[in-house]
């Protein structure tokens, strides 16, 4: 994957967008994100089209990547309670986002390779099955910043009150998505308290049964 962060590094200082990036390389959106996630590796012909829509060598982008693999180690990690983690993440993935929409797996893999963070699918089904005690801080982020959750949820597994508050939040959700009210609610509760979240929930429940 120190090639998917070459890339990323390159088209950040060139100023340009993925987006860019895709059109001036003249490939898919789906060819190019799914090498991005590492579902399969950028050919030499891909490396060849990318550089020039970089503006830059071939060679260029394979020593960004040489760089990045003597560093990779210097990444930022936390050492976490692998299944109080995974219980969490599996929360997060139930639950839908700010927005309403259901937590989707590609959609999570492709905002974080916007981010420039490289995660797969094998990667994540090890972080939910809670076999990862060691995790890369930015995928920590990048999840919850895709499913609009504090990241102190995922980040800091001993702070009480941010599980209170974002569970309270995952159970408004779904009650709100259930009623058929508008996912914009979930925007505006503000600091309303767990409690008074968790009332208003059940109340959107009883609502929909009726």
């Amino acid at each position: 994957m120190d090639l998917v962060r070459a890339i990323s590094t390159l088209r950040d200082a060139a100023g340009m967008t993925n987006q860019e990036l895709i059109e001036r390389s003249e490939m898919s959106a789906s060819y190019f994100y799914g090498r991005l996630r590492g579902a399969a590796p950028f050919d030499a012909n891909d490396i060849e089209k990318l550089a020039q829509a970089l503006g830059t060598h071939p060679h260029e982008i394979s020593r960004v990547a040489a760089s990045i693999g003597d560093a990779r180690e210097i990444e930022p990690m936390v050492d976490t309670d692998a299944k109080e983690l995974a219980r969490r993440l599996s929360a997060v993935s139930r639950a839908p986002r700010l927005d309403g929409s259901a937590f989707d797996i590609d959609g999570l893999l492709n905002e974080l390779a916007e981010r420039g963070v490289a995660l797969d699918r094998d990667e994540w089904s090890s972080l939910l099955a809670g076999e990862s005690s060691t995790v890369r801080v930015r995928v920590l982020e990048g999840v919850g910043a895709y499913a609009g959750v504090p990241t102190a949820y995922l980040l800091d597994l001993e702070d009480a009150a941010a599980v209170e508050a974002a569970e309270a939040n995952f159970e408004f959700r779904e009650a709100l998505k259930a009623s058929g009210a508008d996912s914009v609610s979930a925007r505006a509760v503000g600091e309303i308290s767990p409690a008074a979240l968790r009332a208003i929930a059940q109340t959107l429940r009883s609502i929909s049964a009726h």
